[in-house]
């Protein structure tokens, strides 16, 4: 009995020792103390533990979607790992929720077999408008307080939050990577609102007012230079008072008696604004951000990229032409009075016939899918980082399964109308930091669109030297590409400085470049050029370069695909 009773006990260990070796979920972290915005993309936080021997898996996170016509989407996104023996590993990204409805699903996988499971369901813990982050502050109502070790290190965790509420807090506590997060936020259309008072020594540490130093990135975010404090009576009550000198570009919003109480200064689409008390004035009303002008831009550039004209090879007309052109000849070799001449033409028709039919099976030829890549380079002035917006629209000629690498931090699919969703599953794969790899089905003679977003070094720099006679600019193109038909714009003056090769610094005076009204320069611009400046040109104050970065058709062989590739670059050159 006892042996039995061992070897029962003995099987039981046996089998479950493989399932105990299998990696488990831990924990799942969501969104900001467990909110997040609808639509948005949302952090998502995932522990693994593994007792098993050394291994690669995959973590897929997934959500299908139906609308009231039970039309389904399904997105995924895919992370490659590797777990070691008794490894507990934390990974960090974004993925959009965009149904409170249906649970979010993150898997395992070995290869595509499912060995973990975990379903989060979100229907108590969204939120109907973007959300505001409180750092340092007194509790309020409708803030979401958060450490600063908690905030993100990625611009896209803060997709869903409208703006940011910073209190006594010392600045150097951010890391690197939440500073440049943060600034990625800020320039896409971001708002942090600095409290400062009694607490603005705890806030500024003196040094070189650059985004890039650690010293120095606070001084550069803020409206104000040289800032003190002073004793001040705000309804009849002595409170410690913030004073400096206005930072160029930035301006006053809000006074008291005269004097400024709150200063902001423009960031990219975003804003700084800072506050000269500890706390913020029930009275001050601050506006809301758009959370609809993604999706106009979006609905604008797929209707653009809907309307193009796809410039598919056709095979039938080659062929037609080809075969004609071997029964022309023959005949004319038939009719031919002198056999020289017969021979001389069959042999013309063997190799002509030969060309024709090797460029018929080329690559530049025999492509089933073509991508149209339109897209927008923005660049502000004494600013480390760049945003760069791009379209695609994948014309497929034939049913199958669709494959676009793509550079960017975060990539979404995106309707043909409003009313309409993409159907079917699009899957995300992570190749690295900077690469994506999406995976989807394509019917015959149709069309998916997706855009991308991502935050990479100013491949353009631009100034402009007013302290020599006459002003000249200086350009410096840092891409591998070439910038082509470059123009300064001043005002209502465009000034032609022409194509600048790739890594090619460029000085030249204003005087010696022939300058253009505004309507001739867009009368100049191809029709494609034209639609992308009316509806993404960044009309400034300041001085601007405008170019292009364009490529007529890129054969991709490794996915048989012929791609163009049109975008435009602006270059804030600074306030004159």
């Amino acid at each position: 009995m006892r042996r039995s009773a061992v070897a029962g006990l003995l099987t039981v260990a046996l089998a479950t020792v493989p399932v105990l070796a299998q990696p488990q979920i831990e924990s799942v972290e969501l969104g900001f103390n467990g909110r997040f915005l609808p639509g948005a993309l949302t952090p998502l936080s995932v522990t693994l533990r593994h007792s098993g021997p050394a291994q690669n898996f995959t973590l897929e996170v997934s959500q299908e979607v139906r609308d009231f016509t039970e039309r389904s989407l399904r997105e995924r996104l895919r992370l490659p790992i590797s777990l070691g023996l008794g490894a507990r590993k934390t990974l960090s990204f974004d993925f959009p929720i965009k149904s409170v409805s249906t649970p979010v699903r993150i898997a395992l996988l070995a290869g595509e077999r499912e060995i973990a499971l975990t379903e989060i369901d979100v229907r108590e813990r969204w939120s109907e408008n973007a959300l505001v982050v409180g750092l340092a502050v007194q509790p309020m109502p409708a803030i979401e307080p958060i450490e600063p070790e908690r905030l993100p290190r990625r611009w896209t965790s803060y997709d869903g939050v409208a703006r940011i509420l910073w209190g006594r807090l010392d600045p150097a506590r951010l890391t690197a990577e939440q500073r440049t997060a943060m600034l990625g936020w800020l320039v896409r259309g971001g708002e942090l609102i600095i409290l400062s008072g009694e607490n603005w020594h705890e806030q500024f540490s003196p040094g070189e007012a650059s985004p890039e130093t650690a010293q120095g990135w606070w001084a550069h975010l803020l409206p104000i230079t040289n800032g003190r404090i002073v004793r001040r009576a705000l309804n009849g009550q002595e409170v410690s008072w913030v004073e400096g000198a206005l930072r160029a570009g930035a301006r006053v919003v809000t006074s008291d008696a005269g004097r400024p109480l709150i200063w902001e200064r423009p960031l990219g689409h975003g804003r700084v604004l800072l506050v000269a008390l500890a706390t913020l004035p029930e009275t001050i009303r601050l506006p809301e951000r758009n959370s609809d002008k993604v999706f106009e831009q979006d609905q604008l550039i797929v209707k653009a990229l809907g309307a193009l004209v796809v410039p598919f090879p056709s095979r039938e007309v080659i062929g037609g032409l080809l075969l004609a052109f071997i029964v022309g000849v023959g005949l004319g070799g038939i009719l031919a009075s002198r056999r020289t001449v017969s021979l001389w033409i069959a042999l013309a028709s063997g190799v002509l016939s030969l060309a024709i039919f090797q460029y018929q099976h080329s690559a530049e030829f025999s492509h089933e899918k073509y991508s149209v890549h339109l897209g927008v380079v923005r660049i502000w002035a004494g600013e480390p980082i760049a945003w760069e917006q791009d379209w695609y629209g994948v014309f497929s000629r034939r049913s199958g399964e669709g494959i676009l690498p793509i550079s960017a931090d975060c990539v979404r699919s995106v309707a043909w109308r409003a009313a309409m969703r993409p159907t079917g599953t699009v899957t995300v794969e992570v190749a690295s930091p900077r690469m994506r790899v999406l995976r989807f089905h394509s019917e015959r003679d149709s069309v998916r669109f997706f855009a991308a977003e991502r935050m990479t070094d100013p491949p353009v720099q631009f100034t402009v030297n007013r302290a020599v006679s006459p002003p000249q600019i200086h350009v410096y193109n840092r891409s591998s590409l070439s910038l082509q038909d470059a123009v300064v714009r001043i005002g209502n003056d465009f000034y032609k400085v022409g194509p600048i090769a790739p890594q090619t610094e460029l000085i030249r005076p204003l005087s010696e470049m022939g300058r253009i009204s505004k309507t001739e320069w867009l009368t100049s611009l191809p029709e494609g050029r034209r639609l992308l400046w009316h509806q993404w040109g960044a009309e400034s104050v300041g001085p601007t370069l405008i170019g292009w970065f364009e490529a007529g058709s890129v054969w991709a062989k490794m996915e048989r695909e012929a791609r163009t590739v049109v975008r435009l670059v602006t270059v804030d050159g600074g306030a004159l």
